[in-house]
């Protein structure tokens, strides 16, 4: 399943483009005030989603709390990544 994890990063890290335009659309109708946190936590919510959906369909289980702590070290092992994404999208 980290390898799916790995994909779920780097597909949200290349989205995080059209994602960011999106957004930056509707700043003001979600109320954000700061953009480069509120990406961030949108980055790590749709990491931990698609990884969550996808290890139910292959495991045919919920994650315990020890894999999810995994994931967590995972996801936060690639902030630099995904903070370099939302940059660039600037």
């Amino acid at each position: 399943m980290r390898e799916a994890l790995n994909q779920l990063i780097d597909r949200a890290t290349v989205s995080f483009h059209t994602i960011m335009s999106s957004l930056r659309m509707g700043k003001a109708d979600f109320h954000i005030q700061n953009e480069s946190d509120y990406a961030m936590g949108l980055a790590h919510g749709m990491i931990l989603t698609g990884f969550i959906s996808d290890f139910k369909d292959h495991e045919k289980r919920e994650p315990n709390q020890e894999e999810m702590i995994e994931v967590g070290k995972v996801i936060f092992g690639s902030t630099e990544e995904i903070r370099e994404a939302i940059l660039k999208s600037e």
